[in-house]
């Protein structure tokens, strides 16, 4: 469990959207004894499946339309709504509805028992308002032991810290990008700045100081339609597209 541990804090343990990487899944199933290892994502308001990773990566059923279709017959949405599956505490499937209830279902039969599984333990990681994502271990025989139960329920607090790092960093990458890009932009403005006409200057000047377009025309004695035009070949000219662009190289460049 400390490798497994190790292996979810390094660099690719989770992807940017949180989930955890194949050798993560794999490593899980290792240590638990299952077939099949996934890390599912529910709208628990529509029953509906909208995110799976899987692993063996051949077993992952979830893009399929008719298991789709019968998903919301799983055993753990009703067992949510009952509150038999609880945040962070495992239960197998066959604790959520007997053997001769899950017969009954063509989830169990189709797309479960017809590929080997006759259980599976579920263990929720994360809920919010709208979602819920969920561990789940298949296995070709029924029943989990309590060591089964104690290991996931040990792991699973690991892994939900480790995929809100990941999805933390995978937002600071990209809002680093973005500063970039925008630091990029305003040294491109600013090169851009003796290209302004003495009248475009003034605009700038007067916009700078918190006058109106109507304001500014009446210091320049040019209609408020002037104003804008002038304006408008501004933001051309210093790659912007409005005031606040235009005031944050303002803050950069003083006139």
């Amino acid at each position: 469990m400390l490798d497994l541990v190790h292996q979810l804090n390094a660099e690719g343990g989770c992807g940017p959207n949180g989930q955890p990487s194949a050798s993560v899944l794999a490593g899980i199933g290792r240590l638990i004894g299952a077939d099949v290892t996934s890390y599912t994502k529910v709208d628990h308001r529509t029953n509906k499946l909208v995110g799976a990773a899987v692993e063996p990566a051949e077993q992952n059923i979830s893009g399929s339309d008719e298991f789709q279709a019968v998903f919301a017959q799983h055993p753990g949405l009703a067992g949510y709504r009952s509150g038999q599956l609880k945040l962070g505490e495992s239960v197998a499937m066959t604790d959520l509805a007997e053997l001769r209830q899950l017969r009954r279902l063509p989830l169990y039969v189709d797309f479960y028992q017809s590929r080997g599984t006759l259980d599976q333990l579920l263990c929720m990681a994360t809920l919010d308002q709208r979602h819920g994502t969920t561990l789940a271990l298949n296995r070709s025989s029924r029943g989990f032991s309590e060591r089964d139960r104690a290991v996931l329920d040990l792991l699973t607090p690991h892994l939900v810290q480790a995929s809100a790092r990941a999805v933390r960093m995978a937002e600071l990458t990209t809002a680093v990008h973005h500063l970039s890009r925008q630091a990029d932009r305003l040294d491109l403005a600013l090169d851009a700045l003796p290209g302004l006409t003495r009248t475009e200057r003034a605009v700038v000047e007067h916009v700078a100081g918190g006058l109106t377009d109507r304001e500014t025309a009446r210091v320049l004695a040019v209609s408020p339609r002037t104003v804008q035009k002038h304006l408008e070949n501004i933001y051309r000219k210093l790659g912007v597209s409005n005031r606040t662009s235009l005031a944050a190289l303002l803050d950069k460049e003083r006139f």
